[in-house]
C-alpha cells in the first residue's frame, strides 16, 4: 500500500522508527529529512544531504547488514521465547526461577504464565518475584506482582522491557505461598512474547 503525503502528517514523535523506515523507500516528502519540499532542479538539487540520523536514534537494520541476493530479509520479527520449566514441589521450596538465553537479540513484549495444579493441597498463591535481563531487574519495585496479571487470558499487559543480546539471561523468578505436600505439585510454564532480530 503507497503512502500519500498527506498520511505523513499524522505521524508522531512516538514514530521514528517507522520514519526512518519511510525514509529508506525514499516515501516521505523532503521537507521531514532535511530537504526543501521543491523549487530546486538539476545539480543544485542534487548537491543537498540525503536522510539525517540524530545521535541516540537507531537505524534500520537493512542499513547495518546488506541485503545478500537471494537471501531472506533480515529484519524484526515477533516470536516466542520459552523457559525451563518450574515445579513447586513439597521439597523444592518457595522460591523457583525460569531461565532462558535467547539465540538471536530479543526484545521482550509480554510475558505469558501458565500454571497447573495437581492434588488438594497445591492451592498456594503464585506470585512473580523477578524479571531479569542479565543483571537488571525490569519490575518498578521489589514488591512482587500475582502470576494471575500474566495469564493467557489477561489483556492489556503488554510490557517494553529492556533488549536482551545474546549473551545475557533472562530470568522470571516466581514464589508459592504455600508449598504442596506429599506429591503434589505446581507446575509453572514460562512463555514470553517479543521482537526477535532475523530472517
Amino acid at each position: 500500500m503507497s503512502l500519500r503525503i498527506g498520511d505523513v502528517s499524522d505521524l508522531e514523535i512516538g514514530d521514528a522508527e517507522l520514519i526512518d523506515d519511510l525514509a529508506d523507500v525514499g516515501a516521505l516528502p523532503r521537507g521531514m529529512y532535511g530537504r526543501r519540499a521543491g523549487g530546486m532542479r538539476g545539480r543544485a538539487r542534487r548537491q543537498l544531504p540525503g536522510p539525517q540520523y540524530m545521535p541516540g536514534r537507531a537505524l534500520p537494520a537493512r542499513r547495518l547488514i546488506p541485503t545478500v541476493p537471494g537471501a531472506p530479509q533480515i529484519g524484526l520479527r515477533l516470536e516466542p521465547l520459552g523457559f525451563t520449566d518450574v515445579a513447586f514441589t513439597a521439597t523444592s521450596g518457595t522460591a523457583l526461577q525460569a531461565t532462558t538465553r535467547p539465540q538471536r537479540p530479543f526484545k521482550p513484549k509480554r510475558l505469558v504464565v501458565d500454571i497447573a495444579r495437581t492434588g488438594t493441597t497445591a492451592t498456594g498463591l503464585v506470585k512473580v518475584t523477578e524479571i531479569s535481563i542479565g543483571t537488571n531487574n525490569q519490575m518498578v519495585s521489589r514488591n512482587p506482582i500475582g502470576a494471575g496479571a500474566f495469564a493467557a487470558t489477561a489483556f492489556d499487559v503488554n510490557l517494553e522491557l529492556a533488549a536482551c543480546s545474546t549473551a545475557l539471561d533472562i530470568t522470571v523468578g516466581y514464589s508459592l505461598s504455600v508449598a504442596p505436600t506429599m506429591t503434589d505439585r505446581v507446575d509453572i510454564g514460562t512463555t514470553m512474547l517479543g521482537e526477535a532480530v532475523g530472517s
